[in-house]
């Protein structure tokens, strides 16, 4: 396999998290283990020069540590690698909750709270590992979930301030909303939305992730052709098979897109209703999301969050159905390079209908970029939605008193 980019992302993926892989991460905890700052650094570096060389995509966390502590062991013998292996079993003894309910300690979804506050994935992982070493530090060996999250806002608050920290009770509000959230991405075809969906939703700890695709799909297995003949065809297809007459100053693609969304908003709206039945958060992504005003019987008892995902780079678009042929067989390269035009023109159309209707627009880029600056406008939005109650996480005196034992 040709070797990766430097640029590109290394995953690194477990039962619990997904994040980058970063060397400065990795660097510190070989020094915690034991190692040398210099010598952390260069086993950390090699490392990545050889999932690079391999080109290897996506790590299991286990096959990272078990290659860490062979290199270990070859270069500073099996000691210094037993060291790195035990070093963190320790934080294994913690446990959170109450005694019905106890479970061990994770670092890695701590961590994963900590990434849906806008910190970086290194940050948060290194707060999780400060966290697990003060718990042991203290002696701590079981802890409640609200005393647990009560360090973790002070943590964050000291480190690195209160926009974070304030990030951070955001987030956490989710985890027992009075409303749900419904993120919706937007976007035309080849602009990212689907991977940046499951990568937010992620980061955010929403486990429900549907595609208006996966919509029209159902529907197309429950009307026939004859019947609703604009959902059995895609977005940027169906104008060739669209038999209504249009105006002569009509555009055929997008009348035509514009039947589908129709049908197909249908079924999202049903959806939206069910979550909201259910008080479940979920993200909903696909072209048929028009940024537009959301019905209110909607918005009433959901939090409904837009954003509108783009790419402007009309080379840099092309470029990435070039991309998707070659890793997607079922999904030749040609079928849409073919139809280019008519998904440029229904790209265009989305966003001139988010400036319209003031929907946040983001031009995908820097796919790492983009889920940033969309974590960020999320935390923003809620910031102005949701008012967080952080007296519960203000420093207590008993607290304070624990954590100078």
């Amino acid at each position: 396999m040709a070797g990766l980019d430097p640029h590109d992302n290394i995953m690194v993926v477990s039962e619990q998290f997904r994040f980058p892989y970063s060397k400065g991460l990795l660097a510190r905890s070989l020094v915690r283990s034991g190692l040398p700052s210099e010598d952390s650094y260069r086993i950390a570096s090699r490392i990545q020069e050889s999932l690079l060389e391999e080109g290897v995509r996506e790590l299991p966390r286990r096959r990272l540590k078990t290659m860490t502590a062979r290199m270990i062991e070859d270069n500073f013998g099996r000691e210094a690698a037993a060291r790195y292996e035990n070093w963190k079993i320790g934080a294994g003894n913690i446990y959170v909750g109450d005694e019905a309910q106890e479970q061990p300690f994770s670092r890695g979804i701590l961590a994963q709270s900590l990434l849906a506050a806008g910190l970086t994935p290194e940050i948060a992982h290194s707060v999780a590992e400060k966290m697990a070493a003060d718990l042991e530090e203290w002696d701590i060996r079981t802890i409640s979930r609200d005393e647990l999250r009560r360090l973790t806002y002070q943590k964050i608050l000291s480190a690195f301030g209160s926009p974070y920290a304030k990030h951070y009770l955001l987030w956490r509000s989710l985890k027992k909303p009075d409303r749900p959230l419904i993120l919706m991405f937007g976007g035309a075809t080849g602009t990212g939305k689907s991977s940046m969906a499951v990568e937010i939703a992620h980061r955010l700890g929403i486990t429900r992730v549907i595609g208006t695709d996966t919509i029209r799909e159902i529907m197309r297995g429950m009307i026939s052709r004859e019947l609703m003949p604009s959902i059995h065809e895609s977005s940027y297809e169906v104008w060739r098979k669209h038999k209504r007459p249009f105006g002569e100053k009509a555009d055929p693609v997008l009348g035509a897109f514009q039947e589908q969304i129709t049908r197909v908003n249908v079924g999202v709206n049903a959806i939206m209703r069910r979550a909201i039945n259910e008080n479940l958060s979920m993200v909903i992504e696909g072209v048929h999301l028009i940024p537009a005003k959301v019905q209110r019987e909607i918005c009433e008892k959901a939090i409904v969050i837009q954003v509108l995902i783009c790419t402007m780079q009309e080379e840099l678009h092309r470029n990435r159905f070039t991309t998707r042929g070659e890793e997607a067989s079922q999904r030749a390269s040609q079928k849409y390079l073919r139809n280019f035009e008519s998904i440029r023109k229904i790209q265009q159309a989305l966003v001139e209908k988010a400036i319209e209707n003031k929907i946040f627009t983001v031009d995908n880029i820097d796919f790492d970029e983009t889920v940033g600056n969309i974590i960020q406008y999320l935390t923003r939005r809620m910031g102005e939605l949701v008012e967080p109650d952080d007296s519960v996480y203000e420093q207590t005196k008993e607290a304070t008193a624990h954590e100078r034992q």
